[in-house]
């Protein structure tokens, strides 16, 4: 069966060439999928020498104040992909988390449902 995805595609994170050394400061830079059940990440990779990069769901935890590290994903190759994250109504953020290779780029879309 098809996933209908109720809103259009934005921007999450554009042209990140760099391992996230920390998770963000606060929820600005985060998906707000109040409502909304499951969201999509359609990301784009490009690289030099590409073997492997890992990304990791964060969930914000709104009593603590904190970001809690949900599932992993590796590439291990470069183009276009899409990752679904059952989000839940949280807020979340897509962390890169580890690369291997010389370089690489980063841009992924959102889509909720």
């Amino acid at each position: 069966m098809t996933e209908a995805y109720a809103t259009q595609p934005k921007l999450h994170r554009s042209d990140i060439d760099a391992v996230d050394a920390t998770d963000p400061a606060d929820t600005s830079a985060g998906v707000d999928s109040e409502g909304y059940q499951e969201c999509r990440f359609d990301i784009t990779l490009s690289g030099a020498d590409f073997a492997s990069l890992e990304t990791q769901v964060l969930f914000w935890n709104p009593r603590q104040e904190q970001w809690f590290g949900g599932g992993k994903r590796t590439f291990t190759a470069t183009g276009k992909h899409a990752l679904a994250a059952d989000s839940r109504g949280s807020t979340i953020f897509l962390k890169v988390t580890a690369f291997s290779g010389t370089s690489f780029s980063l841009s992924a879309d959102y889509s909720l449902s």
